[in-house]
């Protein structure tokens, strides 16, 4: 009965051609950013490490205690 609704709606042809990525410059585009996002993504890891790097060891057992806690009660 839902067969043929469930049949039209999928490309029963393997051998048709994939959609075309998008020209060069939205290609190189997409690339920019991907690469802008991984760096900050590095950049903000960075500026962690040294935040915690300059804390006391006092601060820096409160700072995991408080980490571990945060992460047992965000965990769904």
């Amino acid at each position: 009965m839902f067969l043929p609704f469930l049949m039209l709606g999928q490309d029963l042809d393997a051998r048709s051609p994939k959609p075309a990525q998008g020209s060069h410059q939205q290609r190189k585009a997409e690339a920019k950013k991907a690469k802008q996002k991984k760096k900050l993504d590095k950049a903000i890891e960075k500026g962690k490490k040294r935040h915690l790097k300059y804390q006391a060891r006092q601060t820096k057992k409160m700072m995991r205690k408080s980490k571990k806690k945060a992460k047992k009660w965000n965990k769904n």
